[in-house]
């Protein structure tokens, strides 16, 4: 029997095959991104997100702000008006400021005080300016506060945007609270653009 010749051998060795080396070239270079394009797609992904990422941040920011507003203010219409839905024994409990003093607050620091010619008050500056009567339990008349909770740096005087309460009037009716909203102008002050107040009614 002849023996084969392995020089006659039908198979190529893979290292001499040249389209197998070049399949294996490509796969080595797809295995990931280089660097340059890692940095190119980081790139991108900075710009997207410079464009995208503050209006989104600013309108959360804002419809936080409203919310915390409109809750504050629900608060100090509550303490001037008071809670017609808190009751006990049928009898209205919570009753504000308005119906112990016999008239709204000229200024929302009579909320927190009685006498607000000391302290934290007396620099504040209002028509009509006064310290309040003594709750009188047998008349059911004078100041039963406070109404609301002083936290020592004035905080309830101001909206989630630092800018000052005012009483919303109708006429010569004073029938609510009003806060200039985010672009801080009250509507109908000169540069006003849009109404953006946020109001609560008593």
């Amino acid at each position: 029997m002849a023996r084969r010749d392995p020089s006659a051998c039908c198979l190529t060795p893979c290292r001499c095959n040249p389209i197998i080396h070049s399949v294996v070239k490509t796969s080595a270079v797809g295995r990931g991104f280089t660097l340059v394009e890692l940095l190119v797609v980081i790139s991108v992904l900075g710009i997207i997100l410079a464009f995208f990422v503050p209006p989104m941040v600013s309108r959360i920011t804002t419809a936080s702000r409203k919310t915390a507003t409109q809750q504050e203010m629900n608060v100090l219409r509550d303490a001037i008006m008071g809670t017609p839905e808190v009751r006990v024994a049928g009898e209205l409990v919570a009753v504000g400021f308005k119906q112990d003093v016999g008239r709204l607050p000229r200024h929302l620091i009579e909320l927190a005080t009685k006498n607000p010619f000391t302290g934290l008050y007396e620099n504040i500056q209002y028509l009509g300016k006064e310290s309040l009567p003594n709750w009188d339990p047998y008349l059911q008349r004078g100041w039963n506060g406070p109404y609301i909770r002083e936290d020592g740096r004035l905080s309830y005087l101001y909206d989630a945007w630092g800018a000052p309460y005012r009483f919303l009037i109708d006429g010569s009716d004073t029938v609510g609270l009003e806060s200039p909203g985010p672009d801080g102008l009250f509507w109908g002050q000169p540069g006003a653009l849009v109404d953006d107040d946020i109001k609560v009614r008593f």
